[in-house]
C-alpha cells in the first residue's frame, strides 16, 4: 500500500505483483572493486486506488514497476548511471543499466530479460548497445542530458526506441539528496525477431550534473 499527498493532490494504491521477483544477476551484483548490491525487480505490478485532485477524487488502475536494490556499491557508478526499464506489449520485460567513470565513460553495463511467465535471462554487456538518438538542455539547470535512445539487445533479436513523454522530467534535489537528475516515463517502440512490438518504460540518468 502506498499513500502521498502534497497541496492539492493526494493518492491512495494497492499494489499487487502478477510476476514472481526477478533476481538480476541471480541476486547479486558484482562489481569487483567497485563493490557489489543485491538487486531485484517486481516489474508488473497491478495498481489500484484513488488519486485526489484539489477535493476531486477518481478511482485509478495501472501497472507498476519495483525496484530494490542495496549493498556497498557506491564507487561502482562514480559517474553516474543510466537505467533503463521496458515493459512490452508481448508481457516480457527488460531492465538495463550503464554505469560509467568520471569522465563519463560507460565502464559496465549488464540486464535482466524477464519473460512473460516470469523466468528470468541475464543480458551480458557484450550484447547491449545503446545509442543516444537525441538532447535535451534543461532551461532550468543548464545540464544537458540525452533525450531518445536505441537499445539493442542482440541475443533477445529486440531493437526497442525509447522516447521520452515530455522533455522536461528534471529533479532538483539539491535540498535533499544534494543532486541534480533526470528521470521519466517512456513510449517504446521497436522489433522484436523483425515483427513490430510497443510498450511503455522508464529512464533514470544521474551524473550529468558534474562537469
Amino acid at each position: 500500500h502506498v499513500a502521498a499527498s502534497v497541496a492539492g493532490y493526494a493518492f491512495q494504491l494497492d499494489l499487487t505483483a502478477v510476476k514472481p521477483p526477478a533476481l538480476h544477476d541471480g541476486g547479486y551484483v558484482d562489481f569487483g572493486p567497485g563493490g557489489g548490491s543485491y538487486y531485484y525487480s517486481r516489474t508488473r505490478m497491478d495498481l489500484r486506488g484513488t488519486l485526489d485532485d484539489h477535493g476531486t477524487t477518481q478511482a485509478v488502475t495501472g501497472e507498476a514497476w519495483f525496484d530494490h536494490q542495496w549493498g556497498n556499491f557506491l564507487g561502482s557508478g562514480a559517474g553516474g548511471w543510466d537505467w533503463f526499464s521496458a515493459q512490452l506489449a508481448d508481457g516480457s520485460d527488460v531492465m538495463l543499466v550503464l554505469l560509467r567513470d568520471r569522465q563519463h565513460a560507460v565502464v559496465a553495463s549488464y540486464g535482466t530479460f524477464v519473460a512473460p511467465d516470469g523466468r528470468t535471462t541475464h543480458i551480458a554487456g557484450r550484447d547491449i548497445a545503446v545509442d543516444v538518438l537525441d538532447h535535451w538542455t534543461s532551461p532550468h539547470t543548464g545540464i544537458t542530458y540525452p533525450s531518445g535512445w536505441r537499445v539493442t539487445l542482440r541475443a533477445q533479436a529486440l531493437t526497442l526506441t525509447f522516447t521520452p513523454v515530455l522533455k522536461d522530467q528534471e529533479l532538483d534535489t539539491r535540498a535533499s539528496t544534494g543532486n541534480v537528475y533526470w528521470e521519466g516515463e517512456q513510449t517504446i517502440a521497436g522489433t522484436r525477431a523483425g515483427q513490430p512490438i510497443a510498450g511503455k518504460g522508464y529512464v533514470e540518468l544521474t551524473g550529468y550534473d558534474e562537469p
